[in-house]
């Protein structure tokens, strides 16, 4: 262990007490947003001319709201294709094959699949036809039936999915590229902001961001901007579920959620809640996720997660012990799975079973950010609400009433952290605090910006 790491191991006392089982109350019921509470916002953007299109009026407001959460919802299952798509790049459990490390190494200089790929895709069906445990392959071709893809032709659907997605991922790239060759920092954050705003939604999550969110968390402390012992609820928009994220895509491992408990845990490290006191709800819209997070506490038994990294990975000291350690108050150590013989040269792996008693304090909520929210009493509202990787999939607009959103349901003097600048709209009571670069790499490649946004407090 490092000398004067931050992340030493708390008294066993504090580890046992940790979780205790909570209270519940029926929580508030989910509601629309209303025209009144996003005024000012439809005014701002039909000044300013960065929305093209008709803005919603006040008549038109409830309809154009709910076409719009249907339209949301609409991308969770483009989001589903994108995950099998990274799980056909990626995947080790189905096959033995050579991974393909990154999307747009499945394409060929004339566009088309590479041979590799195309095998992938058929070694990816024969495994989901022969119905094997495997919970990725099992959803996989549940979801693939859903869709009526006739079964003669989901090869090429498959390779056709794929094809687009590897052109969608340099498209992205070359995007990011343009807009910084432009030397406009407004174009850079604009592009950076918005970058998925027309792609499906994504299940992706990982454990890295959540250091990026601890560190964040502990600067404010540092500053004052937050005071001991002042979280109790915490809201998660948009957990995920580690099904086959774009960086690395395990998939020898059960489908986890991580970040649920990384907030618990980095609260109750820092000081900033009671372990056996802070409560957690996901927003999500996909089923997937909403199903899974919700029979954490239904099921009220110990939850392992595993933690493979790239062993190659130039990891920050910081980070490596971020993930050395993560865990250590809210469950404790297990031995891990073992690594697929594909991967066991290049992933170093622990695992940590997370106590029955801390599973039982995450709920999850069905609540579109862009277009929902709930009435919560004064005190009983989110005291630290976090949005990773996920206000990206939308627009400044959209971004702007997700603001509004968000902050209807925070105490006064509450946090939103999220990792990009959000429309300079005070929207739902919010105000700039600050932003933080948070490197994961030695070489500073790789990392997070994490943005602070709080609660107004009247006076």
């Amino acid at each position: 262990m490092r000398r004067g790491s931050t992340y030493t191991n708390l008294s066993g006392l504090l580890a046992l007490a940790a979780c205790a089982v909570p209270v519940r109350a029926v929580g508030p019921s989910v509601r629309f947003l209303r025209f009144d509470e996003v005024r000012e916002i439809v005014a701002g953007f039909a000044n300013s001319g960065a929305v093209t299109g008709d803005l919603p009026d006040r008549r038109s407001w409830d309809t154009w709201i709910r076409a719009s959460d249907r339209e949301i919802r609409t991308r969770i299952d483009r989001g589903i294709d994108d995950s099998i798509s990274n799980l056909i790049l990626y995947g080790t459990a189905f096959t033995a094959l050579p991974r393909i490390e990154g999307a747009e190494m499945a394409r060929a200089p004339d566009g088309r699949l590479t041979e590799l790929a195309r095998s992938r895709v058929r070694a990816f069906l024969s495994a989901v036809a022969k119905q094997q445990k495997d919970e990725r392959l099992r959803f996989a071709g549940d979801f693939l039936a859903r869709r009526g893809v006739p079964t003669p032709t989901l090869e090429s659907a498959l390779e056709s999915n794929l094809q687009r997605f590897a052109a969608e991922q340099r498209a992205y790239r070359e995007s990011l590229e343009n807009a910084g060759k432009s030397g406009d920092p407004d174009q850079v954050l604009f592009t950076r902001s918005t970058l998925y705003r027309e792609r499906g939604l994504s299940v992706d999550t990982s454990l890295l961001p959540n250091f990026a969110i601890e560190d964040t968390l502990r600067a404010m402390m540092r500053k004052g901007a937050l005071s001991p012992g002042s979280i109790r609820r915490i809201a998660v928009a948009g957990p995920g579920l580690d099904f086959a994220d774009k960086r690395d895509g395990y998939d020898y491992y059960p489908l986890q959620t991580i970040q649920p408990f990384a907030l618990i845990e980095a609260v109750a490290r820092l000081g900033l809640g009671d372990v056996d006191r802070v409560n957690v709800t996901a927003f999500d819209l996909n089923p997937l996720v909403l199903t899974h997070v919700r029979g954490l506490a239904q099921q009220a038994r110990t939850y392992t997660i595993q933690l493979p990294r790239d062993a190659h990975g130039e990891w920050k000291p910081e980070a490596l012990a971020y993930w050395q350690h993560f865990g250590d108050i809210i469950g404790s150590p297990v031995p891990a799975l073992a690594v697929p013989p594909a991967l066991k040269n290049d992933v170093a792996a622990r695992a940590v079973a997370i106590r029955p008693a801390c599973t039982a304090r995450v709920e999850a909520a069905d609540l579109d950010v862009v277009a929902q929210t709930m009435d919560r009493e004064e005190g009983n509202g989110y005291d630290l609400v976090v949005a990773t990787n996920i206000l990206v999939y939308y627009d400044l607009f959209q971004q702007a009433l997700a603001k509004a959103a968000i902050g209807h349901m925070m105490n006064p003097g509450g946090v939103l952290l999220v990792n990009h600048a959000l429309p300079s709209q005070q929207a739902g009571g919010l105000e700039f605090l600050g932003r933080r670069s948070v490197s994961y790499s030695s070489t500073g490649a790789h990392g997070d910006d994490v943005v602070a946004y709080r609660r107004r407090v009247l006076k």
